[in-house]
């Protein structure tokens, strides 16, 4: 073992002997190894290769330059923007509409043009229309009547109550029958003495031409004939003017005026201003013709008045028309 231990121990040191050298040796590789290259001079031309020409046909190994196209000209230069038209005035804003939901609205509403607006109630539905012809649609008729009479040499004013019925033929003809009674004793205008009892009713009948008509009135000229309980007041025959104002649930209003003349009739003579007379019998004296008006106030109603009409269509734009070209 010791011969083997002496042998390692010369090999060991050896290796340090030799282990500097080697170390310089890695630190410097020789030139053969890596060549060193000459360096340029300052003032010598980079080398230059000529450029193909752009479409010629290249030497082997380069690649072919493709021929540019020509330039493009440059685009002509936009007009200039026209200057801005000057901003009208803003108009302020629509004053508000109708309040769809009912009225008033649910609290203020505030515009800041107008401040707080309460919108108008909608309109409420239009009023039902009647046929043109339903004042005298509205047949037979009968009234209530409050009537002044004066007959000359016969009667004067007094108060009658009353009622007439009546109706339109053919919505024409106008036909009424009257009757009215006097609210006080009447004697005759002209007997010196109460041998000559008054009237206790008076009676008259009339036709007319319904000369006027609207779906609420009537006007409707023509005759009047009358007469009274007694027949020694003689008769009334005149020319008669109604009025009828008829309402939409069949109410009547009206005025009728007769003028005419009284004529006819008798009345007792007074033996005391005719000496020839014999005051022991009674004797009658014809009465003289004189003028004789009616004057007759009415309010009753109408049977069978139509009802209303249906509402009109709402109306429809026209179509637009295209012009004709021009020539």
């Amino acid at each position: 073992m010791s011969p083997l231990g002496s042998t390692i121990r010369a090999i060991f040191a050896v290796s340090l002997s030799l282990l500097p050298g080697a170390a310089r040796a890695q630190a410097r590789p020789p030139a053969a190894a890596f060549p060193a290259q000459a360096a340029a001079p300052a003032n010598a031309a980079a080398p230059t290769t000529p450029a193909p020409e752009v479409g010629a046909t290249p030497p082997p190994g380069q690649l072919a330059v493709p021929a540019s196209p020509p330039p493009a000209l440059p685009p002509s230069a936009p007009p200039p923007p026209a200057p801005p038209a000057p901003l009208a005035p803003s108009a302020p804003p629509a004053y508000p509409g109708p309040n769809p939901a009912g009225y008033p609205p649910p609290g203020p509403v505030y515009y800041p043009p107008y401040g707080y607006y309460y919108p108008p109630p909608p309109p409420g539905p239009p009023p039902p229309r009647y046929p043109a012809d339903a004042a005298v649609r509205s047949t037979p008729f009968i009234d209530a009547i409050v009537l002044v009479a004066d007959w000359e040499h016969r009667f004067s004013e007094n108060v009658n109550l009353g009622a007439q019925a009546g109706l339109y033929v053919v919505k024409r003809l106008r036909l009424t029958a009257k009757l009215a009674f006097p609210t006080e004793t009447s004697g005759d205008a002209q007997a010196d003495y109460n041998g000559e009892r008054g009237p206790s009713f008076v009676y008259a009948l009339s036709a007319g031409f319904a000369a006027v008509r609207t779906p609420t009135f009537v006007m409707s000229p023509g005759v009047m004939f009358a007469r009274t309980d007694v027949s020694n007041f003689g008769t009334m025959l005149a020319v008669s003017l109604p009025f009828d104002w008829v309402l939409n649930s069949g109410l009547r209003l009206g005025l009728e005026g007769g003028l005419g003349q009284a004529f006819g009739g008798k009345r007792l003579a007074n033996c005391s201003t005719s000496s020839a007379m014999n005051c022991s019998q009674t004797e009658y004296e014809s009465r003289e013709a004189g003028l004789a008006y009616w004057l007759q106030f009415q309010i009753g109603f109408g049977f069978n008045h139509p009802g209303p009409l249906p509402p009109e269509p709402a109306a429809q734009p026209a179509p637009a028309t295209s012009l004709p070209p021009p020539r």
